[in-house]
Order: structure tokens, then C-alpha cells, then sequence
């Protein structure tokens, strides 16, 4: 396996183009993240796989403008209170989560544990003049996987499975879908059992061989009896574009009281953004303006 696909997304197609699917992998850019908070290892997994998704769900979207973007947002959850994964349209990927540290994890648990009364969003923002959306996505499946393919089966009511893993080292993913038939119609030569059989094969991949084989060697393991066509990679890079005026609104969120009493004690308060870690110093008359200016 080359660098360009410890890094990557790959699109694939089977058989005569009934199913397609995407696997992505990430390495450097997934430890680029992490090097920058440490997570315990429930956290580690939920923050992996979201980012896999996002990568997975960026790459099956047409309508993307070369500024648009995809995020899992899950927010005012316990233990988990926030968490975002993002994927812009260029492959630049970042994310981040606060935790209550004090809770207890269950590295085995259920994703509903970890985000217990969390709203659970997929957004898109397409870019351009393109108006944004967000779909809320109920919790029952134990896993993030299981939830992503219940979201699909009802509110796109596109045949989807979903396999993700993540580790310390590693998150990868992948992604089967049916195609959608012209008209409602098969060719005269569609396999009318691939899409079954092609989803539990996926379905069979095991979190060791998503986390330790590449994307030529996993997709030879579970569909080496199909015709499958491999698209070239697509690099993925870990990326922030963060800027003053976005981190300010983090002063924002403290409120006019909270300011003042830092201001109190100091002339100038440090604020770091939570995706990257770069700080930004606000003297006493810029974290006024922040307060009161919305940020672009």
C-alpha cells in the first residue's frame, strides 16, 4: 500500500454497475488530529468513525461546490457534549469533541451511551449559492455505522451499508450503495441478487481488516468472486481554517459577565481554537468587538 492510500479515498464499482462503493483511509491526517487533544478510547473510536463517514458522504455527493462541506454534529449529549467531523470538497478534513472527563466510558458500549440526549445531525452545506440542510438522525442502532445505514434506508431511501472502524493509529471506512434503477426499470442485464449479496459480503469486514489492510487487498477479500473497478485515489489532508473571528466566538459563548472577569485580571485573553490548538489573543477592546460583532 503507497502513501496516496493511507491517505485516500477510492471509489469502486461492481459488476455491470448495479453497486458502487467508496473506501477511505486515513493515517497521518487522522493522527494530525489527535496529536492535537488526547480522547479516551470511546471517544477516540466515535470522532474516528465520524470522520470516516464524513469522508465517505463528501465523496458520494455531486452537487458539492468546490467550497462546500459535510459535517456530523452531534451536540448537548452526556458524556459527549459536542463533537464535530468535517470534510470539505477538496478532501481537507478536521474535527474535535468535549467531554464531561469525569464520566465513566465503556469502550464497548453503545454510541447511545456516549451521546445520551444529544441532537445527531448530518449537514450540508453544498457551497456556492446553494442553500444548506441538516438532517437530524434518530440513535438506535448501538453503533454509528448501524445509524448512518438506518438514516439512509429511511430518510434517503437509498440501499446503503456502512462499515467504519477507528483506532488510535487508523480510521477507515467503507461504503456500499444500490444504484438506483432508470425509471424504476433493471437493464435486461442486472444481477438481480447482487445488491444483497454485495451487502453482506461488505457487512462481513472485520474492524482488524478495515484498520490494517489496504484498500486493494480489502476489497480483493470481500469481493474477490465480483468484477470490481477501482477509481484512482483521492488524497485526504488534515486542514483547519480557523481565523480570529471565527475563534472569537468563543467569547461570545462566555458572555459579557465571564469577559469582564477575565479582563479583570489580565489585559488580554487567549482563546485557542478546539480544532487545531493555534491560540489567538484578544485585548480587552477586540473581545468586546467579538462579543458584539458576528463572526463571518
Amino acid at each position: 500500500m503507497n502513501d496516496m492510500t493511507r491517505d485516500a479515498t477510492r471509489r469502486f464499482v461492481i459488476g455491470a454497475g448495479a453497486v458502487r462503493g467508496e473506501y477511505v483511509r486515513l493515517e497521518s491526517s487522522w493522527r494530525a488530529i489527535l496529536a492535537r487533544r488526547s480522547y479516551a478510547t470511546p471517544v477516540t473510536s466515535l470522532l474516528g468513525e465520524s470522520l470516516a463517514a464524513c469522508a465517505l458522504f463528501t465523496a458520494t455527493l455531486k452537487m458539492l461546490q468546490s467550497d462546500g462541506r459535510v459535517s456530523i454534529q452531534i451536540r448537548e449529549g452526556r458524556p459527549v457534549s459536542l463533537l464535530v467531523a468535517e470534510c470539505r470538497a477538496d478532501f481537507s478534513m478536521r474535527a474535535m469533541a468535549r467531554v464531561d472527563e469525569k464520566a465513566a466510558l465503556n469502550a464497548d458500549g453503545p454510541i447511545r451511551d456516549l451521546i445520551a440526549g444529544a441532537s445527531f445531525a448530518l449537514a450540508v452545506d453544498p457551497g456556492g449559492d446553494y442553500d444548506s440542510y441538516q438532517s437530524l438522525i434518530p440513535v438506535e442502532s448501538p453503533s454509528l455505522a448501524g445509524t448512518l445505514n438506518d438514516y439512509m434506508a429511511r430518510s434517503e431511501q437509498l440501499e446503503s451499508h456502512f462499515v467504519l472502524a477507528a483506532s488510535q493509529e487508523t480510521c477507515a471506512g467503507l461504503l456500499v450503495q444500490k444504484i438506483p434503477t432508470q425509471g424504476g426499470h433493471a437493464a435486461a442485464d442486472a444481477d438481480p441478487d447482487a445488491w444483497n449479496r454485495i451487502r453482506t459480503l461488505a457487512a462481513s469486514a472485520t474492524r482488524d481488516e478495515l484498520l490494517t489492510l489496504g484498500d486493494e487487498d480489502l476489497l480483493h477479500r470481500l469481493f474477490h468472486q465480483e468484477e470490481v473497478r477501482l477509481m484512482p485515489p483521492r488524497p485526504v489532508t488534515f486542514a483547519c481554517r480557523c481565523s480570529k473571528e471565527r475563534v472569537g466566538g468563543v467569547l461570545r459563548m462566555l458572555g459579557v459577565d465571564e469577559v469582564r472577569g477575565l479582563l479583570a485580571d489580565r489585559r488580554t485573553i487567549e482563546v485557542s481554537c478546539e480544532f487545531c490548538g493555534l491560540a489567538y489573543s484578544f485585548t480587552a477592546e477586540e473581545a468586546w468587538a467579538a462579543i458584539t460583532v458576528a463572526a463571518p
